[in-house]
């Protein structure tokens, strides 16, 4: 009999590389639960802990069937269990999971996890080998520990909103909740680098994140610049302030994206506006006199424009090798060939859903199974655990715990 090769293996097998790792997740809303279904669908055994009403997302609009759209996204690929650690059998049963995991997330406000007793320390009572990753908003420090956190609420502390829009408009929101989206993947990706430096010897305790941090990655180089020079970056609508022509332009009949950040683009830009002359003009000679001459130039590419609608300029710019898209609303986006062509979604539960942003051996990481049902697993996780028939119908009755139908655990 012929051995498999290890690429019929890869193929055949599926991509799980954190098979065996389970996760408690205590953690709400968006980053967390984003970070734990990243790693649920890498393989790891995720339970998703939740008070007797379910995390807010559950509420969130909109919802397909009475299920938020958000939630379902962000929980998928989890096991799910209700208790109320209120009581002192919700916190018993709370620290029997963690005892049996090898990390626990938590995204309350800093001192409510040791308030409600599972703080590190009675965390690491159970299981000294735990990875305890706490995510909050502003860090645990005395100044941050009680500030609010929400991504908006991060993306304007941290000035996002004021780079955003146009000059004399009011501070805009990135539409995306990329504070929140970006902590769940720094999240994630901590925990991958926690387990690698474990299995090398080098276990790593505790780690911790905050929205903010993530915020001020984002902006990385802005921050520099404005620590160094005390000076806010300038709003440039749809553009950037490192390069021009780089932004958004009105053509006939729509919009359309131009991205020439370099000598060589700029020149072919030209050459197929008709606007040649402008290469020699003293204030369009270099990427940073462009940059400084925006408005000027915005003005001369806009009229040239709008000779012609927006899929005459991309046939001609692209022809030419200029980067160049016409803007286009989600609603098309979702249904073009370019994203039908990578795979981009994935029924899940009768929802399409946007698989991760991975292809491993040829294949796409897909999500493995729908959002939990609030309490959904209980009864096999406490059973898991230890507990035995009575008591965990004692849990159910009292409500230390909940079942989606309020199981009778098995015999």
């Amino acid at each position: 009999m012929t051995k498999p090769s290890a690429s019929d293996v890869a193929l055949s097998a599926p991509f799980a590389p954190l098979a065996g790792i389970r996760i408690v997740d205590f953690s709400t809303n968006m980053a967390g639960p984003y970070a734990t279904m990243i790693l649920a669908q890498l393989g790891a055994d995720v339970i998703k802990v939740e008070a007797p009403t379910g995390d807010d997302a559950r509420a969130w609009a909109p919802d397909i069937d009475g299920a938020s759209v958000v939630h379902r996204h962000m929980n998928a690929g989890k096991r799910g269990i209700g208790l109320d650690l209120r009581t002192d059998a919700g916190r018993k049963a709370a620290l029997a999971i963690a005892a049996r995991s090898d990390v626990l997330l938590q995204s309350m406000r800093p001192g409510v996890a040791e308030r409600i007793g599972i703080g590190e320390d009675a965390v690491r009572a159970v299981n000294p080998d735990i990875l305890y990753y706490a995510l909050n908003a502003f860090g645990a420090g005395p100044v941050g520990r009680d500030l609010p956190g929400y991504d908006p609420l991060v993306q304007a502390f941290t000035g996002i909103m004021r780079m955003n829009g146009h000059d004399g408009a009011p501070p805009v929101r990135c539409a995306p909740s990329v504070v929140d989206l970006g902590s769940g993947q720094w999240v994630a990706m901590g925990v991958v680098a926690a387990m690698l430096a474990k299995h090398r010897g080098q276990p790593v305790r505790a780690m911790e994140t905050a929205l903010i941090d993530t915020a001020f990655s984002l902006v990385a180089y802005q921050a520099t610049t404005a620590r160094m020079t005390g000076q806010r970056p300038k709003r440039a609508g749809s553009g950037n302030p490192i390069a021009a022509p780089y932004e958004v332009y009105p053509a006939g009949d729509g919009d359309l994206m131009i991205a020439a950040p370099n000598q060589r683009l700029w020149e072919r830009v030209a050459g197929v506006l008709g606007l040649s002359e402008l290469v020699d003009d003293s204030r369009f000679l270099t990427v940073a006199d462009r940059s400084r001459n925006n408005s000027a130039l915005t003005v001369c590419m806009t009229a040239a424009l709008a000779r012609e609608d927006v899929a005459v300029w991309v046939g001609r710019l692209r022809a030419a090798g200029v980067p160049v898209t016409p803007v286009a609303g989600l609603e098309e986006a979702v249904v073009a060939d370019a994203t039908t062509e990578r795979g981009t979604f994935a029924d899940l539960d009768g929802v399409p859903h946007v698989r991760l942003p991975w292809i491993a051996d040829g294949q796409p990481v897909n999500l493995t199974r729908p959002a939990p049902r609030l309490g959904e697993h209980t009864t096999d996780i406490l059973q898991e655990c230890g507990f035995d028939r009575a008591t965990i119908t004692t849990m159910l009755r009292e409500g230390a715990a909940i079942a989606e139908h309020a199981v009778e655990p098995a015999q």
